[in-house]
């Protein structure tokens, strides 16, 4: 999942929730080791420039606040 804004995401997540609703998350899975290689170097670009940048957030504690900042 690439997601720029995590709080938004979790915020969409507990709206969702609290009307009862559900949400179900799948993870691709690809055989990277037989993909072309101008695909393997689009999705290292992804997981660059992407994912990584939302990952450097994520320091201890900090996905529990966004949690209970945002009502779960």
């Amino acid at each position: 999942m690439y997601i720029i804004d995590p709080k938004q995401v979790l915020h969409e997540f507990y709206w969702v929730l609290k009307l009862k609703g559900s949400i179900v998350l799948h993870k691709y899975n690809f055989k990277f080791s037989k993909a072309p290689k101008y695909f393997k170097d689009a999705i290292d670009k992804i997981n660059t420039f992407i994912f990584m940048l939302v990952n450097k957030k994520f320091k201890k504690g900090v996905l529990p606040r966004m949690l209970e900042d945002i009502g779960f």
